[in-house]
C-alpha cells in the first residue's frame, strides 16, 4: 500500500494504488451487492441542482476515534471489505493532517457508498461547516478519460460566495451569480477518478464532480465517501 502522495495542496491531497489488488476486488464485489436508493428518496437535496441527475447511496457507516455519548450505528469495524479501506484511512490521518484535521479535531469518520450513473454529477459546492475535510475513494475496476466524473477543485485565488451581493447559496435556482464570480481567476486542479485513488479534500475547497458522459453506459463512477465531523454539542458520556 501506498504512503507517499501523488498530489499535494492546501485543497487536496491525492494517493494511488491504496488497496491491495485482491481488498480492491473484494470491495468493489461487495459494493456491487450493497442496496442502494436513490439521494433524493426523502427529499430533494439542494446541494445537487435540478440537472445534476439521480446519484445513488447506500447507509453510510461511522468510526469513532473515541467512545462518545452516542455513538452512530453502524459502527466500524463493520465486517465488510469497507473495513480494510477505513484502517488505511485512518492510518493516513496524520500525514493529510492540514486538510481534514488531526485525531483531536474530529468526532467521527462517515462513510458511505456511492454510485454516480450516466448523467449525474454534483455542481459546486463546499462541504461544509460541520466537517473539519472529507474523503472520497474511487472503487470502480476501470475508467475512461471521457466518461467523465471528474474532480475538479477551484484555484484557492476564486472568490467565496458573494452573499452580500445577493449570490444566492445554494445556487439551486439561478447560478449566474456565481458563474460570474468563479471565472475570477476561472482556474481548476482537474483529478481524474482513477480505480483506487482517494482524494483528502479541504472543506474550504469550492468543488465540482462533472457529470459522468452517456459513453460510460453501465460503467458507473463508483465511489466510498465521506467526512470527518466536528465534534457534536450534544453532551458527552463521562
Amino acid at each position: 500500500m501506498t504512503s507517499i502522495p501523488r498530489y499535494k495542496s492546501d485543497e487536496a491531497v491525492v494517493y494511488d494504488d491504496v488497496l491491495p489488488a485482491d481488498q480492491f476486488a473484494a470491495l468493489f464485489r461487495y459494493l456491487n451487492g450493497v442496496e442502494y436508493a436513490s439521494v433524493h428518496a426523502q427529499r430533494w437535496h439542494k446541494v445537487w441542482r435540478l440537472t445534476d441527475g439521480n446519484p445513488l447511496t447506500a447507509k453510510a457507516g461511522w468510526y469513532h476515534p473515541r467512545p462518545v455519548g452516542r455513538p452512530r450505528t453502524p459502527r466500524y469495524p463493520t465486517g465488510t471489505p469497507l473495513d480494510r479501506l477505513v484502517d488505511w484511512i485512518v492510518a493516513r490521518v496524520p500525514d493529510v493532517a492540514s486538510v481534514v484535521g488531526n485525531l483531536d479535531a474530529w468526532e467521527a469518520l462517515s462513510f458511505a457508498p456511492w454510485i454516480y450513473p450516466a448523467g449525474s454529477g454534483l455542481s459546486l459546492h463546499q462541504d461544509g461547516a460541520r466537517y473539519t475535510g472529507a474523503f472520497t475513494y474511487f472503487a470502480h475496476p476501470h475508467w475512461k478519460l471521457h466518461w467523465g466524473g471528474h474532480l475538479m477543485v477551484l484555484d484557492p485565488q476564486t472568490p467565496r460566495r458573494d452573499l452580500a451581493g445577493g449570490e444566492l447559496m445554494p445556487a439551486f435556482l439561478n447560478d449566474d451569480d456565481e458563474t460570474a464570480r468563479v471565472f475570477d481567476p476561472g482556474l481548476a486542479q482537474v483529478i481524474l477518478p482513477r480505480p483506487n485513488r482517494i482524494v483528502f479534500i479541504s472543506p474550504t475547497a469550492q468543488h465540482v464532480l462533472t457529470k459522468v458522459d452517456a459513453s460510460a453506459g453501465q460503467a458507473a463512477r463508483v465511489s466510498v465517501a465521506g467526512f470527518f465531523h466536528k465534534p457534536a454539542t450534544r453532551p458527552q458520556a463521562p
